[in-house]
């Protein structure tokens, strides 16, 4: 008997989704969230539509991969091959779309020949596969409860259902495990680099958490909440509380650091405050002033001794 219970059906639209309910009613949860899910995919394919998007974190060696990989496909722009171009759909999407067609059609005739029950017909790879998700959701109690192997089937379709989920929801950007997020590490100020070196990680359990994957970072104890494999981590219960906290060493920091007194002109040297005009700049190069645009104490010695 699956699981209509409020709090099941506030599981399944949860980022970190439970793993102790049995395996049927995993996999009509999924089932039925990619069900949900899938007109807003569809909306994707028009190129004009706004796209929810994630970005990734790219190491110096895949950064360099994807720059030659550029530099080769402009080389090799020609007239008969002018490049990249606007197309009438989002490939990407249509690769997914059909993904989710061919996995729903092959779970929904799976669970319809265990039940005995007519096969729905195969469709193209542009059709919609709400109707054989409805179709797997439907008879799978029955398939499962009436089949002499059912509970190999049971797992067979949580399994099936859960890759049907993850990707429509990498294809939404729903994923939220490797997630970067834009804030510089308090305590280890973004490791050698200064990089953000935050992620978001589902830890054992399925809870998302903040990682600080730096290496280097060595927060107090009570600034952090519990460690795993050697690295702090703040899990999302945590994550107010870690904002916070953010925000309290940010201005403590801002208040204790000296403000740098600038210039609003951009001189010619790329330096703030620096000479720009060409007076100042035939007096740069002259001696007469350094190069803050002060006059040259050295320059003021030469002088003073040819007097």
């Amino acid at each position: 008997m699956t699981s209509t219970a409020p709090e099941a059906e506030a599981a399944a639209r949860s980022v970190a989704r439970a793993h102790d309910l049995p395996a049927t009613d995993r996999a009509i949860r999924d089932l039925r969230e990619a069900e949900t899910l899938v007109p807003f995919l569809a909306l994707l394919r028009d190129p004009r539509a706004h796209r929810p998007w994630r970005e990734a974190a790219l190491d110096a060696t895949a950064r360099a991969e994807l720059d030659y990989a550029a530099r080769i496909e402009l080389a090799e722009r020609a007239e008969d091959s002018p490049g990249e171009h606007k197309d009438a759909a989002r490939a990407d999407i249509l690769d997914a779309l059909s993904g989710v067609l061919w996995r729903a059609q092959d779970l929904a005739a799976y669970v319809s020949r265990a039940v005995y029950c007519p096969v729905l017909p195969e469709a193209g790879p542009a059709a919609d596969p709400r109707p054989y998700l409805r179709r797997a959701a439907r008879y799978l109690p029955a398939a499962v409860a009436g089949w002499p192997n059912g509970k190999d089937l049971a797992y067979f379709a949580a399994d099936y259902a859960a890759e049907i989920l993850t990707d429509l929801e990498r294809a939404l950007a729903l994923v939220p495990d490797g997630h970067v997020v834009k804030a510089l590490c308090p305590w280890c100020r973004g490791g050698l680099a200064g990089a953000y070196t935050w992620r978001v990680r589902i830890v054992p359990g399925g809870e998302p958490a903040i990682m600080c994957e730096s290496g280097l970072c060595q927060p107090a104890s009570k600034d952090v909440t519990t460690w795993w494999a050697g690295v702090p981590v703040w899990p999302m219960r945590d994550w107010p509380w870690l904002a916070r906290r953010l925000a309290h060493l940010d201005r403590r920091r801002a208040a204790r650091t000296r403000p740098v007194v600038r210039s609003t002109a951009q001189g010619a040297t790329g330096r703030a405050g620096a000479p720009f005009t060409p007076a100042a700049e035939a007096d740069l190069l002259d001696g007469r002033l350094d190069w803050d645009g002060n006059p040259s104490t050295d320059r003021k010695a030469l002088d003073e001794s040819k007097e």
